[in-house]
């Protein structure tokens, strides 16, 4: 394990990647209950095999680094089984082109099926041991069935992809939802928690303040990213896949793998968003202003 330990509380660990927690990498929690040891979320500079349970808060390539390779339990929201267990549900929940970057995916993350893969639902509270709890607390939008996770007593919420980055919300995959993005930033700002705790690179917080003022950044992107849409309709941009490259996800410079997509997806999501708010107006594929 090439991780730095950061501790959250008397129970609970930050495992740091060597990027920070950067994509590839993240940054899961390790947790002792009482005899066992829990982890949420796997990454690229972890074993994860040596843990008594993995719990999972979505199926995205770089959580479930080597879960394929556990002999012990692994649970997942019961809206992502068939895509960890499956190559094919894995790559039609993304809604990816067939291509070769299948087998660089699969390389890089070491993606393997998890046949025995146990699922767990929303609001469900895992008893870990020596009073350890962990409860679900759904937060969909990234993804149908992302989830985070309130760990107690220590008070550490775990964010997962809620990750508070100056990117802001990704919600690209084939059943992420901009109104569920919307409605998760709302459920995050209630939750009172001692610590917050992402996947990736920022934070973590301590000061509820602070943490409010970083979730508020977090989710303005999605208004960034609506005006410019706007702007691009008023300029005659009638199509999601004629936005793509014009600002509307990543800023002008080297673009990573599977941008176009991305983009072209949050593209029309605000497209379909504007149109059921009544400020743009379907004619069949092609969009303009109300």
């Amino acid at each position: 394990m090439n991780a730095r330990r950061r501790p959250l509380g008397p129970n609970v660990d930050q495992l740091v990647g060597p990027q920070g927690g950067r994509y590839p990498d993240g940054n899961p929690l390790q947790i002792r209950a009482g005899e066992s040891v829990v982890l949420l979320d796997s990454a690229t500079h972890l074993d994860p095999t040596a843990a008594d349970l993995l719990l999972l808060s979505h199926f995205h390539e770089d959580h479930v680094v080597g879960a394929g390779r556990r002999t012990g339990p692994v649970v997942v929201h019961e809206k992502y089984a068939d895509p960890v267990r499956d190559w094919e549900a894995f790559v039609d929940e993304m809604g990816f082109a067939r291509g070769a970057w299948e087998a660089e995916m699969r390389d890089a993350f070491d993606w393997a099926p998890i046949p025995d893969v146990s699922i767990y639902t929303d609001d469900e509270v895992f008893d870990l041991g020596g009073g350890v709890t962990a409860t679900v607390i759904p937060m969909p939008g990234h993804t149908a069935g992302h989830c985070g996770f309130l760990i107690e007593p220590d008070g550490v919420l775990f964010l997962a992809d809620v990750d508070l980055s100056a990117f802001g919300p990704l919600y690209s995959d084939r059943s992420a939802s901009l109104d569920d993005m919307r409605r998760t930033v709302e459920i995050c700002a209630q939750v009172d928690a001692r610590c917050y705790a992402t996947f990736h690179h920022k934070g973590p917080f301590s000061d509820r303040a602070e943490y409010r003022d970083a979730l508020a950044r977090y989710a303005s992107m999605m208004d960034v990213r609506e005006a410019r849409v706007v702007e691009l309709l008023g300029a005659g941009r009638s199509r999601a896949d004629e936005m793509v490259g014009e600002g509307v996800l990543y800023r002008p410079g080297p673009r990573p793998l599977f941008a176009d997509h991305m983009e072209r997806e949050v593209c029309a999501k605000h497209l379909e968003d504007l149109v059921a708010r009544g400020l743009a107006v379907d004619e069949g594929g092609d969009f303009r202003l109300a």
